[in-house]
Protein backbone atom coordinates (compact mmCIF):
# COMPACT_ATOMS: atom_id res chain seq x y z
CA UNK A 1 0.00 0.00 0.00
CA UNK A 2 1.21 3.30 -1.10
CA UNK A 3 0.17 6.42 0.60
CA UNK A 4 0.95 10.30 0.75
CA UNK A 5 -0.23 12.60 2.98
CA UNK A 6 -0.54 16.23 1.82
CA UNK A 7 0.62 19.13 3.81
CA UNK A 8 -2.87 20.71 4.36
CA UNK A 9 -3.30 17.52 6.56
CA UNK A 10 -0.26 18.62 8.60
CA UNK A 11 -0.50 21.69 8.94
CA UNK A 12 -4.50 20.94 10.50
CA UNK A 13 -2.89 19.65 13.56
CA UNK A 14 -2.16 23.43 14.23
CA UNK A 15 -5.81 24.67 13.34
CA UNK A 16 -8.77 23.05 13.69
CA UNK A 17 -9.30 19.02 12.91
CA UNK A 18 -11.26 16.70 14.21
CA UNK A 19 -8.50 13.78 13.23
CA UNK A 20 -5.94 12.92 16.21
CA UNK A 21 -2.49 12.56 16.38
CA UNK A 22 -2.36 8.91 16.79
CA UNK A 23 -3.76 8.46 13.35
CA UNK A 24 -1.09 10.05 11.98
CA UNK A 25 1.28 8.67 14.17
CA UNK A 26 -0.20 5.07 13.16
CA UNK A 27 0.02 5.58 9.45
CA UNK A 28 3.73 6.47 9.35
CA UNK A 29 3.91 3.74 11.72
CA UNK A 30 2.60 1.21 9.11
CA UNK A 31 5.71 2.00 7.06
CA UNK A 32 7.65 0.35 10.12
CA UNK A 33 6.00 -2.77 10.06
CA UNK A 34 5.77 -3.00 6.68
CA UNK A 35 2.21 -2.51 6.07
CA UNK A 36 2.45 0.57 3.90
CA UNK A 37 5.50 2.57 2.06
CA UNK A 38 4.74 6.19 3.08
CA UNK A 39 6.04 9.04 0.18
CA UNK A 40 7.30 11.82 1.98
CA UNK A 41 8.22 14.62 -0.52
CA UNK A 42 10.60 17.75 0.15
CA UNK A 43 7.74 19.93 -1.37
CA UNK A 44 5.33 19.19 1.29
CA UNK A 45 7.95 19.17 3.78
CA UNK A 46 8.97 22.91 2.64
CA UNK A 47 5.06 24.25 2.40
CA UNK A 48 4.38 22.69 5.94
CA UNK A 49 7.02 24.78 7.14
CA UNK A 50 6.21 27.66 4.91
CA UNK A 51 2.89 27.80 6.82
CA UNK A 52 2.43 26.69 10.42
CA UNK A 53 3.08 30.08 11.30
CA UNK A 54 0.12 31.22 9.81
CA UNK A 55 -1.82 28.36 10.42
CA UNK A 56 -1.18 29.00 14.09
CA UNK A 57 -2.19 33.07 14.05
CA UNK A 58 -5.37 32.34 12.37
CA UNK A 59 -6.06 29.72 15.07
CA UNK A 60 -5.24 32.04 17.44
CA UNK A 61 -7.24 34.38 16.20
CA UNK A 62 -10.69 32.51 16.07
CA UNK A 63 -9.35 31.58 20.50
CA UNK A 64 -9.38 35.17 21.37
CA UNK A 65 -13.09 35.08 20.14
CA UNK A 66 -13.59 33.15 23.55
CA UNK A 67 -11.89 36.24 25.72
CA UNK A 68 -14.69 38.39 24.98
CA UNK A 69 -16.68 38.79 28.20
CA UNK A 70 -20.02 37.44 28.57
CA UNK A 71 -22.42 40.19 27.87
CA UNK A 72 -26.02 40.15 29.19
CA UNK A 73 -29.02 42.74 29.28
CA UNK A 74 -29.34 44.44 32.74
CA UNK A 75 -32.72 43.32 32.78
CA UNK A 76 -31.19 39.77 33.75
CA UNK A 77 -29.56 41.26 36.51
CA UNK A 78 -32.38 40.10 38.93
CA UNK A 79 -32.00 36.49 38.12
CA UNK A 80 -30.07 34.28 40.73
CA UNK A 81 -28.24 32.55 37.15
CA UNK A 82 -26.84 36.40 36.61
CA UNK A 83 -23.96 36.37 39.04
CA UNK A 84 -23.43 32.75 38.37
CA UNK A 85 -23.18 33.57 34.66
CA UNK A 86 -20.37 36.37 35.03
CA UNK A 87 -18.37 34.16 37.96
CA UNK A 88 -18.38 31.61 35.47
CA UNK A 89 -17.31 33.91 32.48
CA UNK A 90 -14.43 35.72 34.86
CA UNK A 91 -13.44 32.07 35.71
CA UNK A 92 -13.36 31.42 31.92
CA UNK A 93 -11.70 34.07 30.99
CA UNK A 94 -8.65 33.53 33.74
CA UNK A 95 -8.39 29.82 32.02
CA UNK A 96 -8.17 31.01 28.65
CA UNK A 97 -5.16 33.41 29.78
CA UNK A 98 -3.38 30.69 31.35
CA UNK A 99 -3.78 28.66 28.51
CA UNK A 100 -2.67 31.54 26.01
CA UNK A 101 0.28 31.64 27.98
CA UNK A 102 1.53 28.57 28.09
CA UNK A 103 0.21 27.91 24.46
CA UNK A 104 2.45 30.27 23.72
CA UNK A 105 5.74 29.53 25.14
CA UNK A 106 5.54 26.09 23.04
CA UNK A 107 4.56 27.79 19.86
CA UNK A 108 7.71 29.70 20.13
CA UNK A 109 9.91 26.69 21.04
CA UNK A 110 8.20 24.63 18.41
CA UNK A 111 7.08 21.93 21.43
CA UNK A 112 3.64 21.53 20.40
CA UNK A 113 2.50 18.32 20.38
CA UNK A 114 2.21 18.25 16.73
CA UNK A 115 5.73 19.82 16.53
CA UNK A 116 7.01 16.91 18.40
CA UNK A 117 5.85 14.26 16.34
CA UNK A 118 6.10 15.94 13.30
CA UNK A 119 9.69 15.99 13.71
CA UNK A 120 10.16 12.59 14.52
CA UNK A 121 8.16 12.06 11.11
CA UNK A 122 10.60 13.85 9.11
CA UNK A 123 13.89 13.12 10.98
CA UNK A 124 12.72 9.06 10.27
CA UNK A 125 10.98 9.05 7.18
CA UNK A 126 13.30 8.90 3.46
CA UNK A 127 12.14 12.23 1.47
CA UNK A 128 11.68 12.75 -2.24
CA UNK A 129 13.66 15.26 -3.47
CA UNK A 130 12.49 17.35 -6.51
CA UNK A 131 14.83 17.90 -9.29
CA UNK A 132 14.96 19.99 -11.86
CA UNK A 133 13.26 17.99 -14.51
CA UNK A 134 10.58 17.21 -12.19
CA UNK A 135 10.00 21.01 -11.69
CA UNK A 136 10.31 22.18 -15.30
CA UNK A 137 7.42 19.35 -16.22
CA UNK A 138 5.42 20.83 -13.40
CA UNK A 139 5.55 23.96 -14.50
CA UNK A 140 4.53 22.96 -18.20
CA UNK A 141 1.46 21.02 -16.69
CA UNK A 142 0.36 24.40 -15.00
CA UNK A 143 1.22 25.99 -18.39
CA UNK A 144 -1.34 23.55 -20.05
CA UNK A 145 -4.09 23.47 -17.31
CA UNK A 146 -3.79 19.93 -16.38
CA UNK A 147 -4.08 18.73 -12.64
CA UNK A 148 -3.88 18.90 -9.63
CA UNK A 149 -2.82 23.09 -9.01
CA UNK A 150 -3.89 26.25 -9.73
CA UNK A 151 -2.61 28.71 -11.85
CA UNK A 152 0.75 30.31 -10.57
CA UNK A 153 1.31 27.16 -8.44
CA UNK A 154 3.06 24.36 -9.34
CA UNK A 155 3.31 22.28 -5.60
CA UNK A 156 0.71 19.84 -6.40
CA UNK A 157 2.38 19.31 -9.75
CA UNK A 158 5.34 18.49 -8.45
CA UNK A 159 4.11 16.10 -5.13
CA UNK A 160 1.72 14.58 -8.09
CA UNK A 161 4.96 13.62 -10.79
CA UNK A 162 6.87 12.32 -7.82
CA UNK A 163 4.75 9.99 -6.67
CA UNK A 164 4.10 9.11 -10.42
CA UNK A 165 8.03 8.33 -10.51
CA UNK A 166 8.44 6.70 -7.05
CA UNK A 167 5.59 4.15 -6.89
CA UNK A 168 6.10 1.14 -8.84
CA UNK A 169 4.07 -0.04 -11.23
CA UNK A 170 0.73 -2.21 -10.28
CA UNK A 171 0.36 -0.77 -6.95
CA UNK A 172 -2.34 1.34 -5.66
CA UNK A 173 -1.63 4.82 -4.13
CA UNK A 174 -4.27 6.31 -1.15
CA UNK A 175 -3.97 10.42 -1.25
CA UNK A 176 -4.98 12.00 1.98
CA UNK A 177 -5.45 15.54 1.07
CA UNK A 178 -8.20 18.29 1.45
CA UNK A 179 -6.97 19.63 -1.26
CA UNK A 180 -9.50 20.08 -4.17
CA UNK A 181 -7.38 19.98 -7.48
CA UNK A 182 -7.33 15.91 -6.31
CA UNK A 183 -10.93 15.62 -6.55
CA UNK A 184 -13.90 15.22 -8.89
CA UNK A 185 -15.95 18.26 -9.38
CA UNK A 186 -18.83 16.17 -9.76
CA UNK A 187 -18.29 13.77 -6.54
CA UNK A 188 -16.27 15.41 -3.87
CA UNK A 189 -15.16 12.11 -2.81
CA UNK A 190 -13.61 10.65 -5.46
CA UNK A 191 -10.78 11.42 -7.39
CA UNK A 192 -10.33 13.77 -10.19
CA UNK A 193 -11.03 11.70 -13.54
CA UNK A 194 -8.19 12.93 -15.23
CA UNK A 195 -5.76 12.33 -12.19
CA UNK A 196 -7.45 8.46 -12.19
CA UNK A 197 -7.42 7.92 -15.86
CA UNK A 198 -3.40 9.42 -15.91
CA UNK A 199 -2.70 7.16 -12.59
CA UNK A 200 -4.34 4.30 -14.41
CA UNK A 201 -2.49 4.27 -17.85
CA UNK A 202 1.04 5.01 -16.33
CA UNK A 203 0.57 2.47 -13.54
CA UNK A 204 -1.82 0.28 -14.42
CA UNK A 205 -3.40 0.69 -11.06
CA UNK A 206 -5.91 2.69 -9.01
CA UNK A 207 -6.00 6.06 -7.18
CA UNK A 208 -8.25 6.63 -3.85
CA UNK A 209 -8.25 9.79 -2.11
CA UNK A 210 -9.71 10.53 1.23
CA UNK A 211 -9.94 14.10 2.72
CA UNK A 212 -9.49 13.36 6.46
CA UNK A 213 -6.24 10.74 7.90
CA UNK A 214 -9.55 9.18 10.25
CA UNK A 215 -11.22 8.26 7.05
CA UNK A 216 -8.80 6.78 5.84
CA UNK A 217 -7.81 4.77 9.15
CA UNK A 218 -11.37 3.56 9.34
CA UNK A 219 -11.06 2.13 5.53
CA UNK A 220 -7.75 0.48 5.97
CA UNK A 221 -6.73 -0.05 9.89
CA UNK A 222 -9.56 -0.13 11.68
CA UNK A 223 -8.38 2.09 14.46
CA UNK A 224 -5.64 -0.49 15.27
CA UNK A 225 -2.72 1.29 16.98
CA UNK A 226 0.24 0.50 15.97
CA UNK A 227 3.84 1.07 17.64
CA UNK A 228 6.31 3.74 15.86
CA UNK A 229 9.50 2.16 17.17
CA UNK A 230 9.85 -1.46 18.59
CA UNK A 231 12.51 0.09 20.63
CA UNK A 232 10.60 2.23 22.76
CA UNK A 233 7.45 -0.41 22.90
CA UNK A 234 10.77 -2.61 24.28
CA UNK A 235 11.30 0.27 26.95
CA UNK A 236 7.70 0.30 27.90
CA UNK A 237 7.86 -3.30 28.58
CA UNK A 238 10.62 -2.76 30.33
CA UNK A 239 9.24 -0.22 32.70
CA UNK A 240 6.55 -2.49 33.80
CA UNK A 241 8.95 -4.76 34.98
CA UNK A 242 11.70 -2.27 36.53
CA UNK A 243 13.20 -4.32 40.20
CA UNK A 244 13.62 -0.46 41.66
CA UNK A 245 14.27 3.33 41.28
CA UNK A 246 17.48 3.08 39.56
CA UNK A 247 16.45 1.46 37.23
CA UNK A 248 12.94 3.09 36.65
CA UNK A 249 14.77 6.72 36.23
CA UNK A 250 17.27 5.04 33.47
CA UNK A 251 14.36 3.96 31.37
CA UNK A 252 12.21 7.00 32.19
CA UNK A 253 15.61 9.30 30.48
CA UNK A 254 15.60 6.57 27.67
CA UNK A 255 12.11 7.12 26.84
CA UNK A 256 11.96 10.80 26.81
CA UNK A 257 14.27 10.84 24.30
CA UNK A 258 11.41 10.44 22.12
CA UNK A 259 8.88 13.48 21.13
CA UNK A 260 5.00 11.55 21.23
CA UNK A 261 3.43 8.56 22.82
CA UNK A 262 0.64 7.25 21.71
CA UNK A 263 -3.12 6.66 23.57
CA UNK A 264 -2.27 2.92 23.89
CA UNK A 265 1.57 4.09 24.99
CA UNK A 266 0.51 6.58 27.42
CA UNK A 267 -2.07 3.84 28.98
CA UNK A 268 1.01 1.26 29.16
CA UNK A 269 2.91 3.96 30.85
CA UNK A 270 0.37 4.68 33.42
CA UNK A 271 -0.43 0.98 34.00
CA UNK A 272 3.39 0.35 34.76
CA UNK A 273 2.67 3.42 37.10
CA UNK A 274 -0.12 1.64 38.76
CA UNK A 275 0.70 -1.82 39.11
CA UNK A 276 4.23 -1.68 39.77
CA UNK A 277 5.48 0.62 42.85
CA UNK A 278 8.71 1.20 41.55
CA UNK A 279 7.32 3.39 39.31
CA UNK A 280 4.36 4.49 41.34
CA UNK A 281 6.40 5.37 44.41
CA UNK A 282 8.46 8.27 42.62
CA UNK A 283 5.67 9.53 40.05
CA UNK A 284 6.33 12.86 41.73
CA UNK A 285 10.14 12.94 41.67
CA UNK A 286 11.01 15.54 38.53
CA UNK A 287 12.41 13.67 35.81
CA UNK A 288 9.05 11.12 35.90
CA UNK A 289 6.60 13.53 36.67
CA UNK A 290 7.81 15.92 33.69
CA UNK A 291 8.18 12.89 31.45
CA UNK A 292 4.49 12.33 32.22
CA UNK A 293 3.06 15.21 31.61
CA UNK A 294 4.81 15.01 27.95
CA UNK A 295 4.06 11.56 27.21
CA UNK A 296 0.66 11.01 28.75
CA UNK A 297 -1.26 14.75 29.68
CA UNK A 298 -1.98 15.38 25.76
CA UNK A 299 -4.17 12.14 26.29
CA UNK A 300 -5.91 12.76 29.55
CA UNK A 301 -9.41 13.24 27.65
CA UNK A 302 -9.57 9.99 26.44
CA UNK A 303 -8.06 8.14 29.47
CA UNK A 304 -11.17 5.84 31.11
CA UNK A 305 -9.52 4.19 34.11
CA UNK A 306 -10.07 5.96 37.78
CA UNK A 307 -6.76 4.58 38.35
CA UNK A 308 -4.90 6.34 35.33
CA UNK A 309 -6.90 9.86 36.07
CA UNK A 310 -5.39 9.62 39.77
CA UNK A 311 -2.08 9.45 38.87
CA UNK A 312 -2.16 12.20 36.67
CA UNK A 313 -3.74 14.15 39.35
CA UNK A 314 -1.60 13.24 41.98
CA UNK A 315 1.72 14.61 39.30
CA UNK A 316 -0.22 17.84 38.67
CA UNK A 317 -1.06 18.51 42.00
CA UNK A 318 2.78 18.01 42.77
CA UNK A 319 3.84 20.14 39.94
CA UNK A 320 1.43 22.89 40.98
CA UNK A 321 2.89 22.97 44.47
CA UNK A 322 6.19 23.18 43.39
CA UNK A 323 5.98 26.18 41.21
CA UNK A 324 3.97 28.17 43.44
Amino acid sequence: MNVFIDANILLNFFHFTSDELDALYNVFASQEKGAAVVHLTDQVCDEFRRNRESKIDDALKRFRQLETPVQLPSFMRAYQEYSEIRELSRALREKLKAISERAAVDIRQKNLSADRVIADILKRSAITRTSSEICDSARMRMDIGNPPGKRGSIGDAINWLLLLEAVPKGQDLHIISEDGDFYSILDDSAINPFLEEEWREKKQSSVSVYRTLSAFMKEHFDGVALSFDQEKSALIDELADSPNFAATHALIAALNTYGYFSLEEARAILDAADRNNQVGMIITDEDISDFLVKAVLPHRANLETTAHQEIIEIVMADRAARHN
